[in-house]
């Protein structure tokens, strides 16, 4: 028995009305960029204090995601062969899809790694946000398997090098490279 299979199945089979529809807009790229951009320029305007910072951050994070997330375990390693077969691609016949039909590598989930990666930056100098951050990282581990487009361990995967982005991003933007670089401007 596989029980990353078991629980993708599982929580696949989760549907109501507002289910489907709910993950399904929470997976949208679009979305996602719309909110994080939002978001920090929402920090940058009434953050004083540290809105630079965050939004260096959130720079560096995001292109520690693209360059190793998407660059290195999405597009480099299926070049070696080594690629995972999304659920809903692997189980045609058990998994229903929903939303965008993603083919690439299902390992690791890059909306785990990304969401997490921005998360873990906000949170950092801004920890009241925490259970909404939080409650935003579950629903979209739990939209990312339930629509068949991951399996628990891509997620869980993926999150953790959001989290490892984050603090990277953290440190590096704190360097010349970062903050100080914009705090000249």
């Amino acid at each position: 028995m596989n029980i990353d299979f078991e629980v993708v199945k599982f929580l696949n089979h989760l549907g109501s009305p507002w289910i489907d529809p709910a993950t399904k807009l929470i997976s949208s790229n679009l979305l996602l960029v719309v909110l994080w951009i939002a978001v920090t320029a929402g920090f940058l305007v009434y953050d004083k204090k540290n809105g630079r910072k965050i939004a260096a951050a959130a720079i560096v994070a995001f292109i520690l995601h693209f360059l190793i997330s998407e660059g290195f375990f999405k597009y480099l390693l299926p070049e070696f062969g080594l690629f995972r077969v999304r659920p809903y691609l692997a189980y045609p016949g058990d998994i229903i899809p929903l939303g965008t039909l993603n083919t690439d590598s299902s390992f690791p989930s890059s909306h785990m790694s990304s969401t997490l990666a921005i998360l873990t930056v906000y949170v950092y100098y801004s920890r009241k946000f925490w259970p909404l951050a939080l409650a935003f990282a579950v629903f979209m581990a739990f939209a990312r398997i339930h629509n068949g487009m991951h399996y628990p361990s891509d997620v869980l995967d993926g999150a953790i090098l959001g989290v490892l982005y984050g603090i990277a991003a953290i440190w590096l933007s704190s360097r010349k490279v970062g903050y100080e670089y914009l705090e000249k401007r």
